[in-house]
């Protein structure tokens, strides 16, 4: 038995040796796809890279400077360092060709906000939100809207319920979800809505297509919208044409292999919507202020005519007002202290919230925001400080350092025989000199210890570049 036994393997082997001399046997396709038990997230920890295809490059993705940056860029690239592996990203206008790629497996996911409908769902695999917004139609105001007596006259000319889209012409980007949406809608009203699909213009090609005149409608996502309205002071975006829907990024469905999907929704349910908002709106102000705006020598910002509607709501020199804006962020948009101060006027949490704004907050948001602020510090010291131009130095420190700070420096001032309305040379030395023991521990102070020397410095860096700014550009 045991000598047939090496008798047949000798065979075997032989056998294997003359047919490995001859061609190999043709493997069927099925049969490799079989072999592959790799799952979608192992390949692409494999490979070491995700591809990515996205569109709206103003937005979601740009390369206009060294570094690339952009809304979906800036989330999967901390996703894929979190994976230690790299980000391929890849740019098509043409939604219905982001799918093509996604479809022959040319890229691993789809990151543009993809509404979770029944069929979406049923072709592709859909994370979980990254975001939730609403559609609006964007249209002109009606002309010399500025010239108007009244708000109704200008209510009266604009579309303001769905059913008005009656036997309208809508502009859409091809293979948006917006197209089905306007298809259902057009159902529910009983009447028609003429949909006109472009396939070379994305939904910001579009908003301008409408603020120039070339198209009457679009929709879009609310925050294009936004972007939108910021700079296009002509266009209208109050009309909702959907309710508020979950956007997320679409995978290819691998015959069920959810592996991929898992590893984002972990990522994603990981991930604060406040941080989302924020990077979103970070990028949607930069999109639109430096979009739609060219800097020239007789602008000091890009947010010059917001600076200047602020400074009049609250009675400064709006050259004033820019050298503060200058002082706290440069005119960085997205701007964020350790501290967590935000924004163009470095506006604290707290501060933010009290004034009804967040991190979505637009340009004007956040200058209207930090007027009224300004307001308030300037009404708590108008009795101590009856001078406005010398109230103005008060009302900076204040800004920096908060109202407590300057009340003590004042009760000091005249504790020590200074004039506690007057800033240079009488209240700013206690402010400078808060940090030691024999001023902040005096049993007038109540605001504890302070670095003065910042809220010193502050005050007269803005009031020099104030100085060089009315030198330099007119009122």
């Amino acid at each position: 038995m045991k000598i047939k036994l090496l008798s047949i393997l000798g065979l075997l082997t032989l056998g294997l040796a003359f047919f490995s001399c001859h061609d190999e046997p043709e493997i069927k396709e099925n049969e490799l796809e079989f072999r592959d038990t790799l799952t979608v997230m192992q390949h692409v920890l494999e490979s070491g890279r995700l591809v990515a295809v996205t569109n709206c490059e103003i937005i979601n993705y740009n390369t206009e400077n060294a570094t690339p940056s952009g809304f979906e860029y800036e989330l999967l690239s901390d996703f894929c360092k979190d994976y230690g592996i790299e980000l391929e990203m890849l740019v098509n206008e043409n939604l219905d060709s982001c799918f093509m790629l996604l479809d022959s497996a040319k890229v691993d996911i789809v990151a543009v906000g993809i509404g979770a409908n029944k069929d979406m769902k049923r072709r592709y695999m859909i994370t979980n939100p990254i975001l939730k917004q609403r559609s609006v139609l964007v249209q002109r105001l009606p002309k010399d809207w500025n010239q108007m007596s009244t708000a109704n006259e200008v209510e009266n000319q604009l579309l303001r319920s769905p059913v008005d889209l009656a036997g309208k012409t809508i502009h859409l980007p091809q293979g948006s979800h917006e197209v089905k949406l306007l298809q259902h809608l057009s159902d529910q009203i009983g009447d028609t809505i003429y949909i006109v699909e472009c396939d070379s213009l994305n939904s910001v090609d579009l908003v301008k297509a409408v603020a120039s005149g070339l198209i009457d409608y679009t929709v879009v996502e609310e925050y294009v919208a936004r972007m939108a309205s910021i700079g296009l002071r002509s266009l209208d975006t109050k009309l909702f044409v959907s309710v508020e829907q979950p956007l997320g990024w679409a995978i290819a469905n691998h015959e069920g292999d959810s592996s991929l999907l898992v590893e984002l929704n972990n990522w994603i349910d990981g991930f604060e919507q406040r941080n989302l908002s924020r990077i979103l709106a970070k990028y949607i102000n930069k999109a639109n202020v430096f979009s739609t705006q060219k800097l020239s020598g007789d602008h000091i910002s890009f947010f010059d005519d917001i600076i200047k509607k602020t400074a009049k709501e609250i009675g400064w020199d709006w050259r004033l007002l820019a050298s503060l804006i200058y002082q706290e962020s440069h005119f960085k948009l997205d701007l964020e202290s350790e501290s967590g101060a935000f924004g163009l006027m470095q506006l604290m949490p707290v501060v933010m919230e009290k004034y009804g704004i967040d991190y979505d907050a637009t340009p004007a948001e956040q200058l209207h925001a930090g007027g009224q602020l300004i307001n308030h510090l300037n009404n708590s010291l108008e009795d101590k400080v009856t001078d406005s131009v010398e109230r103005v130095k008060f009302v900076l420190a204040a800004y920096n350092a908060g109202l407590g700070n300057v009340f003590d420096a004042q009760r000091l001032a005249e504790k020590y025989g200074k004039y506690p309305d007057v800033w240079d040379d009488n209240v700013d030395y206690f402010i400078l000199n808060k940090s030691k023991p024999q001023y902040y521990k005096d049993t007038c102070c109540t605001a504890g210890y302070l670095r003065g020397t910042e809220t010193f410095r502050f005050v007269q860096e803005i009031l020099d570049r104030y100085y060089q700014y009315q030198a330099t550009y007119s009122e």
